[in-house]
């Protein structure tokens, strides 16, 4: 007799369609207001706007191409959608995809961009001249400021009117362009894993930043940080550590390739389990969602353990989940929201899936805003702008 999990697992995936609303409620009343404004939701990084409803089904409202490959989600901010892809960054409506400005960088998209008060920030990636940190005006897309650095930055973390950012040798404190601290770190560079300098992987990867803490990946280590000074306060081991940690429940939970840790904030392990991966997590109330090659998994924040699993593309182990109220939000070939209690016997736990082939993949963060839902479509180089379906 199958297990019943085996059972729940199947139960997922029973519903798929073109766009299906397998478990949805009739009475759910859609709210996707707001923004989205940097990599993880929230210096936290916990992908979580719990303000906001799903709904039963959507559609696509509208599609834009982008410049050549999309590494990196959407961002959400003043009623427009904010879209980095190879070297250049475009702020466009997000009602209906009219673009307020272009702007064209001199090297490449580095990682995810963040808005601090009035300006996106924009790593940026340069060949032959010091890599970069650049505050375009929200606006008109003008520069405000620029930070040069001595390896290739990641993705800000924004708190507070203070942005925290890691590059490939150093955390970094910044306010108004100007650096308050650096401390030096190890390059993420797993070669065993044929990712020699992590270039792709690390495009989305955002320090966790508290009141009292800022937690970020080194090489093989999970590192907390003085977010005063910089000073090091603690650090444990996570293999292939090439991911944003999260912050929640007191705790900083961390993936690691093949594991998955959650620390207190003393430094003490809460728990560890033999079961990682490199993409983002997600985490609300009593658990964290994390993606692995087969799928979601919901585990407990107290103890690791799994509440629920379902199944899903072969590339969501890279992508970010999103918590939108209710539901959990993963984009792949399919655009997939499930139910944040997971299925049950009777239920897939499907609160809709959209399968138009979008080919989120490998980049699939998904940023809700401005009444859209908004993923990147790697493969037609296109960003695609969800919306209820009437």
């Amino acid at each position: 007799m199958p297990s019943r999990r085996t059972m729940l697992t199947s139960a997922a995936v029973a519903c798929a369609g073109v766009v299906a609303g397998c478990a949805a409620p009739d009475d759910r009343t859609p709210n996707l207001s707001g923004e989205w404004t940097q990599l993880g939701y929230d210096a936290t990084n916990r992908n979580a706007a719990l303000d906001r409803t799903v709904p039963g089904s959507v559609a696509t409202a509208w599609t834009a191409p982008t410049d050549r490959w999309p590494y990196v989600p959407p961002i959400v901010a003043t009623d427009a959608v904010f879209l980095a892809a190879s070297d250049s960054v475009r702020s466009l409506e997000a009602r209906d995809g009219t673009e307020r400005w272009h702007r064209i960088l001199e090297g490449r998209i580095a990682a995810g961009l963040a808005v601090s008060d009035d300006v996106v920030l924009v790593p940026e990636h340069r060949l032959d001249d010091p890599d970069r940190l650049r505050a375009l005006d929200l606006e008109d897309g003008k520069a405000h400021w620029t930070l040069e650095f001595e390896s290739r930055p990641f993705a800000p973390s924004v708190a507070d009117g203070r942005v925290v950012c890691r590059t490939q040798e150093a955390c970094l404190a910044v306010e108004s362009g100007e650096i308050l601290w650096r401390t030096e770190l190890d390059q993420l560079a797993y070669d065993e894993y044929n990712v020699p300098d992590a270039d792709d992987l690390t495009s989305t990867i955002a320090p966790a930043v508290t009141a009292d803490a800022v937690a970020v990946p080194d090489h093989d280590a999970l590192v907390c940080l003085d977010p005063d000074d910089g000073t090091e306060r603690w650090r444990v081991d996570l293999h292939g550590a090439i991911s944003s940690p999260v912050a929640i429940d007191g705790a900083i939970v961390a993936l690691g390739v093949h594991e998955t840790v959650a620390v207190e904030a003393d430094g003490t392990e809460r728990w560890r389990i033999d079961r990682g991966g490199w993409g983002a997590i997600a985490a609300a109330d009593e658990h964290v969602y994390t993606l692995a090659r087969n799928g979601l998994s919901a585990r407990s924040v107290a103890d690791g353990d799994a509440a629920w699993e379902v199944s899903a593309g072969n590339e969501i182990y890279r992508g970010q989940p999103a918590i939108v109220g209710d539901a959990v939000l993963m984009a792949d070939d399919d655009l997939l929201a499930v139910d944040r209690d997971g299925p049950g016997l009777a239920s897939s736990g499907e609160v809709f899936r959209v399968g138009d082939d979008h080919h989120a993949t490998t980049y699939g963060g998904v940023a809700v805003g401005a009444g859209r839902i908004f993923v990147v479509d790697g493969f037609e180089n296109r960003l695609v702008a969800f919306e209820p379906e009437s």
